[in-house]
């Protein structure tokens, strides 16, 4: 009996921490449906973003410093959904080591969770080559710690593109709304609705060779240093038509 009870709370609780999300405006994105949808050709000039919401407003809750410009969009339709960063950066960081390339550069990032508590969550990070850094991961909100992060897994039939502009880079990503359902991120019957932290790492080359790590994020965690992997990176993103 007192498993059933314990379970129930837990239920509960999933549900309010979601609901709590998705009441906050300011962490609220909506997708717009796409009669018809973009070239995922790293471009980003496709009238089609034109559609799109955009999402502006990232900090560095980090630092003081200015914050340069980032604007995320994103769109769907029957098949999949469409991202796209564009991202102002006077200072490239591109990796170059083999074994962590992408996570020497700077990059897009979007993560989304199964559940408020990140019991899974799966992540996504996409630099200016279209090079993606991904994994499956998950959070225990009793130690609250990330306490997984398989970097050998990847996000079935995604498709990234990036190019490299005057002012900084541009990332586009396309994801089957079928590997979304496979993975269980709805988080409504209607599968419309998703857990998603919208994140970017902002680094800057030192004449020294080693790199200025900035960070970036929609959603202010409100953690002491900077930490990506934790409940409160993440805000509610809503399909609709």
């Amino acid at each position: 009996m007192k498993k059933i009870l314990g379970l129930t709370a837990l239920l509960a609780g999933s549900l309010m921490a979601f609901q709590s999300i998705a009441s906050e405006t300011a962490s609220r994105y909506m997708i717009h449906f796409a009669d018809q949808v973009p070239v995922i050709d790293g471009k980003g000039v496709d009238m089609a973003w034109d559609n799109a919401q955009p999402l502006t407003g990232y900090t560095f809750p980090w630092s003081d410093k200015a914050a340069p410009s980032t604007e995320f969009r994103a769109l769907w339709d029957r098949d999949a959904l469409y991202f796209r960063y564009v991202l102002e950066d006077k200072h490239l960081a591109v990796g170059t080591d083999p074994e962590r390339a992408v996570l020497d550069s700077d990059r897009a990032e979007i993560f989304l969770a199964t559940d408020p508590q990140l019991s899974s969550y799966y992540t996504m990070e996409i630099d200016p080559k279209a090079r993606v850094f991904s994994a499956d991961a998950a959070y225990d909100p009793v130690k609250k710690k990330r306490i997984k992060l398989d970097s050998s897994w990847n996000w079935p039939g995604l498709v990234t593109e990036a190019s490299i502009t005057a002012n900084g880079y541009i990332v586009e990503a396309k994801l089957p709304l079928t590997t979304i359902t496979a993975l269980g991120l709805w988080q409504d019957d209607a599968q419309s609705e998703l857990l998603c932290a919208l994140m970017r790492a902002e680094f800057t080359p030192r004449p020294d060779g080693s790199i200025d790590m900035g960070w970036m994020t929609w959603v202010d965690p409100q953690t002491a240093k900077p930490n990506f992997h934790n409940p409160g990176t993440f805000g509610a993103c809503k399909l609709v038509k």
